[in-house]
């Protein structure tokens, strides 16, 4: 019994320390069938791809498919929630350059508005996930993560709660409606058991990943598994535990054959 893909991973484009070919050759000795390199969004305002990078991304992600035929490649993006309103910082023209969209919230990235500053990225960067956080900021980041879901084609919800707080039941309900999965982060996982025991009886999905930024942590499953074992998560739920995903993105795009 084994994982079979890891669909978030950084390289030397964004906050990763190896290259694309390092994280896909790790992924092989792993024992993977799929792995997705995910470097972070164009908004973040330290460690974001720069676009004039992507056509040189696109092109070695296609060289290593013909070298490497034993594992599926994806070249996507770790977007980013730059808005209360739900914006990400892709544009409807990136859609199909990417493979997998994930999407979540990280600190620093540019607002998509000014007063997205002053109302969204101030009172979490002061608060974060603390019990400081009040019920109108917790209210205003559940809408966002909803309202990213009804605005994009998001595969993944990366690491819900993590330096933010939001009602992560109701955001993982979105997700099921959508038919995004919600990320087991492979290093940190910020919603609490009891609230992965809610979302887990409700039927939602989850996906493993390692949120690999060393190519030695590519395929590292450890933590999400230490929460799936701790919480009595059915495997079944788990997206690529013994199966291959089937992504949102790539379902509209009409890539699976069935």
């Amino acid at each position: 019994m084994a994982f079979w893909g890891d669909y978030h991973t950084h390289t030397i484009y964004s906050h990763g320390k190896g290259t694309i070919e390092e994280n896909v050759i790790r992924a092989l000795k792993s024992g993977l069938k799929e792995i997705a390199i995910t470097d972070h969004g164009f908004r973040h305002m330290t460690y974001n791809v720069r676009r004039m990078d992507w056509k040189t991304m696109r092109q070695e992600t296609e060289f290593l498919k013909t070298k490497y035929p034993s594992i599926n490649i994806y070249l996507g993006l770790e977007t980013n929630l730059s808005s209360r309103r739900g914006k990400a910082d892709i544009l409807p023209s990136d859609m199909p350059m990417l493979d997998l969209v994930i999407c979540g919230y990280h600190k620093f990235v540019l607002p998509d508005k000014l007063s997205d500053f002053g109302m969204f990225f101030l009172p979490n960067f002061i608060f974060g996930n603390t019990e400081k956080s009040s019920a109108k900021l917790i209210k205003r980041n559940t809408d966002a993560y909803i309202k990213l879901l009804e605005n994009y084609s998001v595969d993944i919800v990366s690491h819900i709660n993590y330096g933010i707080k939001a009602d992560a039941a109701e955001v993982a309900r979105a997700c099921r409606h959508f038919g995004t999965y919600v990320e087991l982060n492979g290093k940190r996982i910020s919603m609490t058991d009891k609230e992965l025991e809610i979302i887990a009886s409700e039927g939602t999905e989850f996906i493993c990943d390692s949120d690999a930024h060393s190519v030695e942590r590519v395929g590292d499953f450890s933590v999400p598994v230490a929460a799936i074992e701790r919480v009595g998560i059915p495997y079944a739920q788990i997206a690529n535990w013994e199966r291959l995903p089937r992504f949102r993105s790539r379902k509209e795009k009409g890539l699976y054959k069935d």
